[in-house]
């Protein structure tokens, strides 16, 4: 009886910058869409005082810092994925667009919260969902990273990055949970992300030691 071999997607090398480029170029433009309805106070409001309007719209504005800082990790995150890694498969690529689709969208509900209250159900539902999504995609990325050796550059340690990546959608998750259940706390539930972050940063720093001895070679 003949042994079924295992399907195996194949490794493209040629394209990978490109692939690399699109990210950067999806995130930038994300992040500078961020700032319109900020600069539309301004022109609304000819000749105000820069506080007066920051005191009368902080809830845009703190939005809007949220967003970028969300923006910003997430684009760090994927960064330290794939700085280590050197070609890319169609599953990754195609995981990667679905990451990029969930950037890109996460700016439809900053800009129902900035004019919302973000305890109106389901608008932080629908933002923090949307983070989940991305979350939840990088660390599928990851997963085929791992477990695809030929596309990772040589002497890289992606294990660390994995395991913050766990920590990250479990923190996510328990976030998300809490704006459904509990509306009424708004975006306060993105505050585990915080502990998320430390605590997915010690475990893998504590895990890679132990596989490897060296946690973080090329994945600061």
């Amino acid at each position: 009886m003949s042994r079924i071999s295992r399907w195996k997607p194949p490794v493209f090398q040629r394209g990978f910058n490109r692939l690399n480029a699109l990210s950067d170029g999806v995130v930038a433009i994300a992040i500078t869409l961020l700032v319109f309805p900020i600069t539309d106070l301004a022109t609304a409001e000819p000749g105000a005082n820069v506080l007066m309007i920051v005191n009368q719209h902080s809830g845009k504005f703190i939005t809007f810092f949220i967003t970028f800082l969300v923006i910003a990790k997430l684009w760090v995150d994927n960064h330290a994925l794939y700085r280590d890694v050197k070609a890319y498969t169609p599953p990754l690529m195609w995981t990667h667009i679905v990451w990029l689709l969930a950037i890109v969208f996460i700016t439809f509900p900053m800009d129902v919260l900035s004019s919302a209250s973000d305890t109106n159900f389901p608008n932080s539902a629908v933002y923090v969902g949307t983070l989940l999504l991305a979350t939840a995609t990088l660390l599928v990325e990851y997963m085929i990273a791992l477990t695809t050796p030929a596309l990772q550059e040589k002497d890289v340690n992606l294990r660390p990055g994995f395991i913050r990546s766990i920590v990250d959608v479990i923190a996510v998750l328990a976030a998300f949970v809490l704006t459904l259940t509990v509306p009424q706390w708004g975006l306060k539930p993105l505050l585990l992300l915080i502990v998320g972050g430390i605590l997915g940063r010690a475990m893998g720093y504590w895990f890679g030691k132990r596989r490897t001895g060296d946690p973080d070679r090329h994945d600061e």
